[in-house]
Order: C-alpha cells, then sequence, then structure tokens
C-alpha cells in the first residue's frame, strides 16, 4: 500500500498533472490521451489520478478552469487602469478575453473537447466554471467601490456576459464572419453598460 500524501503534496501532484495533461492535450487532442500515459510522465500511480479527478472529462473541465483561473489571477494586476472607464474595461476585458478563447476553439483540441463536455454536463460541472467568473467580478466590483469608480454593479448579470459571450464563441460557425466579432462586441458592451452603474 502506498503511503499517503501531505497537503502540499497532493497539491503538487494535481498541479504537475494538469501542466502535463495540457502539454500532451495541446499536441495530440483529449481523445488521444490516455490516463495511463499521463500517470507514467508526471510520474505517479495511475490509481492516484483518481484521488483528483473522476474521469477524464473532469481533468479537461479542471484543465479549463485552470487556464482560465490564471488568465484572470494576470488581470487583477491591471485593476487600476478600469477606474477611469469601468464598463470600457470590463467591456474589452470580455471581448478580449472571448475571441481569445474562439482562437483557441478552433486551433486547440482540449478547447474544442472541454466545450463539447460542458454542453452535455450538469451543473456543478458548469457551476465549476462560472465561479471563477464570478470571484473575479467580485474583487473588480469590490475595487471600484473601494475607489468610488461605480455606484452600482449587478455581478450576476455581469457574469452572464461572461458566459454568454462564450455561448457565442463556441457557437461562432453560426455566425456570418465578416460580423461576429462585431455582433459580440455589442452584445458584451450591452450588458455590460445595463448591469453597471456609474
Amino acid at each position: 500500500m502506498g503511503r499517503a500524501f501531505s497537503e502540499e503534496e497532493k497539491e503538487k501532484i494535481k498541479e504537475d498533472v494538469m501542466e502535463t495533461a495540457l502539454e500532451l492535450f495541446h499536441n495530440n487532442g483529449a481523445k488521444s490521451l490516455s490516463i495511463s500515459v499521463l500517470t507514467k510522465r508526471v510520474g505517479i500511480a495511475q490509481g492516484s489520478f483518481y484521488n483528483f479527478w473522476k474521469d477524464k472529462d473532469s481533468l479537461i473541465i479542471d484543465l479549463a478552469a485552470y487556464r482560465s483561473g490564471q488568465k484572470l489571477k494576470a488581470l487583477e494586476s491591471v485593476f487600476s487602469s478600469s477606474l477611469d472607464d469601468p464598463v470600457g474595461f470590463l467591456t474589452d476585458v470580455i471581448y478580449k478575453y472571448s475571441l481569445d478563447l474562439m482562437i483557441k476553439i478552433k486551433t486547440q483540441p482540449i478547447y474544442e473537447e472541454a466545450f463539447k463536455i460542458l454542453k452535455v454536463k450538469k451543473a456543478d460541472e458548469i457551476n465549476q466554471i462560472e465561479s471563477l467568473y464570478g470571484e473575479f467580478l467580485k474583487k473588480l466590483v469590490a475595487y471600484w467601490r473601494e475607489n468610488k469608480a461605480i455606484k452600482y454593479a449587478d455581478e450576476k448579470g455581469l457574469a452572464n456576459a461572461f458566459i454568454g459571450s462564450f455561448l457565442f464563441c463556441s457557437e461562432h460557425h453560426l455566425f456570418d464572419e465578416k460580423y461576429f466579432e462585431d455582433i459580440l462586441k455589442t452584445y458584451i458592451s450591452g450588458i455590460v453598460k445595463k448591469y453597471i452603474k456609474l
């Protein structure tokens, strides 16, 4: 019987598995990756994988959340640039983030696979992703309030600007390419303007 891992070791193993999985998924796509190959690369027993995830789909959802979390964390360092134009700042963040995601859906199998899984999964898997954006927005709105940049913000409404834009991007092929970016920006801008009062 193997020894129990400390909490620090568990976090390190989980991060190593996710980074290795991202590398393998980017190179080979989700369907070609086996749990066996992944755990061998990381240097853990195959059974240890199931201490963290119930299956490969759960890992893929975690990977999407992991990458999104990293990007949102990086944006926190530029909150100060949002004070002059909170609506413009958040519109641009969601718009650029959405276009980046669309490009990744087109070019990186892990993102395409994650959206396919999200479309058929239960609410708790989707809530995991939504909670990232909710936490980001909570921090951003708190920053704006502390600095008196806004009077009011409906965080749930703003979170829906993220979610809706991702749905647009995941179904980009249904739109005329010539108009897609303009439609996306108009949608995001309208939602953000509706739910922030300056």
